[in-house]
């Protein structure tokens, strides 16, 4: 375990606080199909993911760093673009989760990722075992995403509100790494105004720039400045990557044919789906979801 450090995770405004969104996206603990060979290399990116190998070997490889857990340790990965693959026979904690600021910027990233002895954490498997026996009492059908599972409201926050206890066992474990948060930046209210269009644009129709630009009083060209100074993007990016995540999640649900979700994402057909999936992840729709068991 590395040695305590204080850092800074910062004091801020409730105001700001409530920039800070987060989202559950799956978590389980019991044995996986067992394969003949250990997984392929799977592309990931966007979520952070956590796991207690309880049996078998976990494997992260991040910007040239390569990282295996062993029975009795975490596996903490980061949200940026990563390579996973898992032993041929293994048992894991798994939780996937979503944490990020408005703006975009994960919660914790850098510092990432890194491998942990359980009994040096045990806040964690407490909190992630209490979530995993939560979800798996409501939704004991569900192994992979929960974004398209069905829940009735007092199911949904009884998840809900076992989501900040695992939240805060995670920042316990990141303070015990020396690991720290990011921080909450000023937001331009113009800007924000288009993302929050973004976020609810229909994802099977095109991006209109004009239409988008007159809704936040700005001109088209200044918006796109803006916009990409506040999140190091453009409009036309955001929708895309948020169209991504929604192939992704839709993925993730293996009895939705992929070209039911090309049309669902506004592609004409699953070939100009794939062609456009593969451009974004170096893996065609069908690879992934073979793939992706964890």
């Amino acid at each position: 375990m590395p040695p305590r450090l204080r850092t800074m995770h910062g004091v801020h405004t409730y105001g700001e606080w409530q920039q800070l969104q987060h989202h559950l996206l799956w978590c389980y603990d019991h044995l996986k199909a067992a394969t003949t060979t250990p997984t392929k290399w799977q592309p990931i990116t966007g979520h952070n993911s956590a796991w207690l190998v309880r049996s078998g070997w976990a494997e992260v490889r991040c910007e040239g760093v390569l990282l295996r857990a062993h029975r009795g340790e975490w596996l903490l990965a980061p949200p940026r673009a990563r390579l996973q693959r898992f032993s041929t026979r293994i048992h894991l904690l798994s939780v996937a989760f979503q944490s990020h600021w408005l703006d975009g910027r994960p919660w914790y990233d850098q510092g990432l990722p890194v491998v942990l002895p359980a009994r040096a954490c045990p806040q964690l498997e407490k909190a992630g075992s209490r979530l995993a026996r939560k979800l798996k009492q409501l939704a004991p059908a569900v192994d992979g995403s929960i974004q398209q599972t069905r829940f009735e409201p007092h199911g949904f926050l009884r998840l809900l509100r076992a989501m900040p206890d695992w939240l805060e066992a995670y920042i316990k474990t990141m303070d015990a790494c020396g690991i720290a948060a990011s921080r909450p930046q000023a937001l331009d209210e113009r800007v924000t105004t288009a993302q929050r269009h973004l976020r609810t644009w229909p994802l099977n129709e095109p991006l209109n720039p004009g239409q988008l630009a007159r809704a936040c009083g700005l001109g088209r060209r200044q918006l796109e400045r803006l916009f990409l100074n506040q999140f190091d993007t453009t409009p036309h990016r955001y929708l895309e990557q948020l169209r991504l995540q929604a192939a992704c999640n839709a993925l993730r649900q293996r009895t939705t044919q992929v070209k039911s979700i090309a049309l669902q994402l506004g592609f004409g057909d699953s070939s100009h789906f794939s062609h456009w999936f593969h451009r974004w992840t170096g893996s065609s729709p069908r690879a992934f979801r073979h793939n992706l068991l964890f």
